[in-house]
């Protein structure tokens, strides 16, 4: 496991793949997000994308799985306390979304046992267009202390 004081400023994580199909972006959206340009794919290809595209909040789940599995199964966290998303471009069925986060500061907090720790993820697809920037503010915990005999 690696705690706070494990962690770097600029040090990255690189995140694994995952394939969105369109099947999926029409259950999530049906299911979360039931707006025209997710789940219709008459409709979408008449609207502003020219075709169907997932969810942002589609996006941000895969976002989800893929962060987990690539800092959040290896990192000591405790909570994330807030995020900042951009959506700079769409996600389309077939797309395979891959990328990476790199930690960007770094504040210890011995008093209260934690650290802050701000993330910046970026998710490109295939082509490696950017579909997602994510600025995570999270709370790692500082190494256990070691108890005397």
């Amino acid at each position: 496991m690696l705690y706070a004081e494990d962690l770097v400023e600029g040090q990255k994580f690189q995140l694994g793949e995952y394939v969105i199909d369109e099947a999926e972006v029409l259950q999530f959206a049906r299911q979360y997000d039931p707006v025209p340009i997710h789940t219709d794919p008459g409709a979408a290809a008449a609207g502003p994308f020219g075709g169907l595209i997932a969810s942002g909040f589609n996006t941000i789940a895969i976002y989800q799985r893929l962060i987990v599995e690539a800092v959040w199964s290896k990192v000591a966290g405790i909570v994330g306390r807030s995020m900042e998303v951009r959506l700079p471009a769409p996600v389309r069925p077939g797309a395979t979304l891959t990328g990476q986060s790199e930690i960007q500061k770094i504040t210890l907090r011995p008093e209260r046992r934690d650290a802050i720790v701000i993330f910046k993820t970026q998710l490109i697809d295939g082509e490696g267009k950017v579909v997602l920037i994510l600025v995570l503010d999270a709370l790692i915990r500082l190494r256990p202390e070691k108890t005397q005999p």
